[in-house]
């Protein structure tokens, strides 16, 4: 068996596994399968059986077709000259045979990320229930800082104004007193000089 051909068949087997899934969905456990295998043909045939059962059970499918069938223009890519132009059919055969081998490592890995399990649920409903409490808590937090940024407005008003008050202020207030006693010691001299030249005079 080529790469082909095994991807043909693991694709047969995903198709096969998720119409066995929708049927258990929609119908519940069915009877055992036939243990038989089945050649190629066989599998298509009844994966069509299987697809026109759904089909005729279930309304969404048959909406499915005609939307399909209405719009084909959407789904189907408009045809391009350019796309394979210059090459026979066993060119574009050894092209698809050459990418067989992607197509299959390509279907593994999907398969495996469809068996991997969903992680629990717990840690996010638990985070969802906390979600109020961290919201009440970041308000408080805004809340806190709002009230820092105006105590730190208001204790810069007090610190300029103890500044000019008790610094400037009593600082002027010295420089003003220091004025007025070097006027007064001025004042001072010259009585006593005048005293002097009038004791000098008599």
């Amino acid at each position: 068996m080529d790469d082909y051909e095994e991807a043909v068949l693991f694709t047969f087997a995903l198709l096969e596994s998720r119409l066995e899934r929708i049927e258990y969905l929609l119908n519940g456990p069915k009877a055992e399968p036939d243990t038989k295998l089945l050649t190629v043909p066989e599998r298509i045939k009844k994966l069509e059986q299987s697809l026109k059962e759904l089909s005729a059970k279930t309304a969404l499918l048959t909406e499915v077709q005609t939307l399909v069938s209405n719009h084909s223009d959407l789904l189907t890519p408009p045809p391009n000259d350019e796309n394979g132009a210059g090459l026979d059919p066993a060119q574009k055969c050894a092209i698809v045979l050459s990418r067989a081998p992607d197509f299959a490592s390509t279907a593994s890995q999907l398969k495996s990320l469809d068996d991997q399990q969903i992680p629990q649920s717990d840690g996010f409903a638990k985070l969802a229930k906390l979600r109020p409490r961290i919201a009440e808590a970041e308000e408080r937090h805004l809340k806190q800082a709002l009230e820092i940024a105006d105590l730190r407005r208001k204790s810069g008003m007090v610190v300029s104004r103890f500044k000019h008050i008790f610094v400037l202020g009593q600082a002027r207030c010295w420089a003003e007193y220091h004025d007025r006693v070097l006027k007064g010691e001025r004042t001072v001299r010259r009585i006593e000089v005048k005293k002097e030249q009038k004791k000098e005079e008599i």
